[in-house]
């Protein structure tokens, strides 16, 4: 089973805390590039992102995530995955120069999924999280952005409270890391009310960059252009 993320990257701490899970996993973890936003003194309620994996590596040593979560740093976090595992990726469909992608969740009862697909690594991938009218249940949608083909959803009542947001490059295991850049487009996050200093908590870890961090509707709806991150290499102290 994937063990939920430990969110030690320091900069993600505010948007996306420590999740109690990580103590039930001993692994050997480390990190690469991250953007984040959060907490926000209200709510989200719509978060949309479409990701440009690249090609990932040929051969897995470990376990290599990529993924956009979401958290209110002590219940369950809400986390679409493109991954690569050491034993292959013929479970979901896919050759060895595609990622699987899936939508998951983790909380107090460990793990959840949806189906999982085949992506290529320049296949854009759009992730949308969307809070429904139960205020209460929040659906997971993960489409090819290009076709609009359904790859993978989930809905779980996870609570309204979601408060932080980050990306996250996950290196399990002494794994392969990433041998192509990643892209984040258009990425929105819709608010239940005005947070006119949302924008003033956004971080970035590593090499990560992003570009055109915009607010409207009053502080309301907050969109990053572009988030860049930077293929990376293993080291004692992550990826860099």
């Amino acid at each position: 089973m994937r063990a939920a993320i430990a969110l030690a990257i320091p900069t993600l701490a505010a948007a996306l805390p420590y999740n109690p899970l990580r103590s039930l996993f001993k692994r050997e973890d480390s990190w690469g590039g991250a953007v984040s936003l959060g907490p926000t003194t209200s709510t989200i309620k719509h978060a949309v992102t479409t990701i440009l994996p690249g090609t990932p590596p040929s051969s897995q040593a470990g376990e290599l995530f990529l993924w956009p979560g979401m958290s209110n740093g002590t219940g369950d976090l809400v986390q679409t995955t493109l991954e690569q595992w050491s034993s292959g990726n013929s479970w979901c469909g896919a050759s060895s120069d595609q990622w699987c992608v899936r939508a998951s969740l983790f909380g107090s009862f460990g793990q959840k999924d949806g189906n999982a697909s085949a992506v290529s690594g320049d296949q854009k991938v759009k992730i949308e999280y969307v809070l429904e009218d139960d205020n209460d249940t929040w659906t997971q949608l993960v489409t090819d952005a290009d076709t609009g083909e359904q790859l993978s959803t989930f809905s779980y009542k996870s609570g309204p409270y979601m408060t932080g947001y980050g990306t996250g490059t996950e290196c399990d295991d002494s794994c392969t890391p990433t041998v192509s850049d990643q892209y984040y487009y258009n990425t929105t996050l819709t608010l239940a009310s005005a947070d006119t200093a949302f924008g003033d908590t956004i971080a970035t870890s590593g090499t990560a960059s992003y570009k055109g961090l915009a607010s409207s509707e009053g502080g309301a709806v907050w969109t990053i252009d572009e988030i860049y991150i930077p293929a990376g290499k293993a080291s004692k102290r992550g990826l860099l």
